[in-house]
């Protein structure tokens, strides 16, 4: 018998990758070269359902003519919600429907990829009890529970499939300038291969050196340069920051919101009972304080992200932290009461790297 593809989801750009993949793989190479295979683009604004439902009919029904097998590729199909309506109604779609749902003649392969697939329907479901071979790809939202886990193995992941190991502070700093955009992971990450040739591993400075440099980016050095108490890579990244058109309030915000969570992680090290960090605190902490506090924001995190935070809070616990959030309120005070931008924030690194 013959094979259905389902590719589908709400992320967009590996839903679209994975069918040229498989399309490829159809044909041993290039698909629009293939007399065995038919496109039907269904992605144009030009193209309606009826449209690309009547050209599907008529290819599923007609027999393979320059090839001895049939693939045929509904490429970025949009209209899977209407297709799932349309089951076990009346007219074309729903004859659509049944001719995916019976059994494909052995010469025939069907190519389906495009958003909107929703498997609770009953359409999706008996296309995965007929055989079919559904795969889906979802975004990570913010608000699920393992979201910054699966955005950290993704990246981990496309490293390793080159040949790459990378280092989990390189990880953290993809993860924190680029989000959860996976064409931009994906685009960022074989820049990355790309940029350190043979070396074995990607480290943070090599993402330093080449990864896009974003606002969120630099936002995310200048103030690792304020909490390292490092004055000149703070005025140097504070520059960049405001000719790419940050304005100087943003910046500020960055600064408060490092400096709260810092606040945050203290408690979250002082309820655990952690004074002292090394890179292996959190992997050897004992089982009966982490079912004690299962709620501590640090045990929620990767370890070394977790060591990595408490290693930097703790240059700026006590007094040194209170006049941190001093600067920053002082900052702020000036800011809105007309005082010059450049200066207040030249001062506000002064101020917390210790150098006022």
């Amino acid at each position: 018998m013959g094979k259905l593809w389902i590719i589908s989801g709400d992320d967009d750009f590996p839903v679209k990758a994975k069918a040229r993949e498989l399309a490829a793989g159809f044909c041993g190479g290039e698909p629009d070269n293939d007399p065995a295979m038919e496109i039907i683009a269904a992605d144009g604004d030009a193209i309606h359902f009826a449209d690309a439902v009547t050209r599907m009919l008529s290819a599923m029904r007609t027999p393979p003519f320059l090839a001895d097998h049939q693939i045929i590729w509904l490429r970025n199909f949009a209209f899977f919600p209407a297709l799932c309506e349309a089951y076990k109604g009346k007219g074309a779609a729903a004859e659509l429907a049944d001719a995916l749902l019976t059994e494909l003649p052995p010469e025939q392969t069907i190519l389906i990829n495009g958003p909107g697939l929703d498997l609770r329907k009953s359409f999706a479901k008996a296309l995965k009890n007929a055989g079919a071979e559904v795969i889906m790809f979802q975004r990570g939202r913010s608000s699920d529970r393992n979201f910054a886990e699966g955005r950290r193995l993704k990246i981990s992941d496309l490293c390793r499939e080159a040949g790459k190991q990378v280092r989990p502070d390189a990880v953290r700093y993809i993860e924190e300038l680029i989000g959860s955009d996976s064409e931009t992971v994906q685009r960022e990450v074989e820049k990355l291969i790309c940029y350190v040739g043979d070396a074995t591993e990607i480290t943070l400075a090599d993402c330093q050196a080449i990864c896009s440099r974003t606002p969120e980016a630099m936002g995310w050095d200048f103030t690792g340069a304020l909490t390292a108490r490092d004055p000149q890579q703070a005025l140097l990244l504070l520059d960049l920051l405001l000719r790419q058109g940050e304005a100087e309030i943003a910046v500020l915000g960055m600064v408060s919101r490092e400096f709260q969570g810092m606040v945050k992680t203290l408690l979250a090290m002082q309820e655990l009972g952690v004074e002292r960090v090394h890179p292996r605190t959190f992997d050897q902490l004992p089982e009966s304080v982490r079912a004690a506090h299962p709620d501590n924001p640090l045990l929620k995190m990767h370890p070394y992200r977790a060591f990595k935070m408490c290693e930097a809070a703790a240059r700026f616990n006590g007094p040194a932290l209170t006049a941190a959030l001093d600067a920053v309120m002082t900052a702020n005070r000036q800011l809105v009461s007309g005082g010059d931008p450049r200066m207040v924030m030249e001062q506000l690194i002064f101020r917390i790297t210790g150098t006022a």
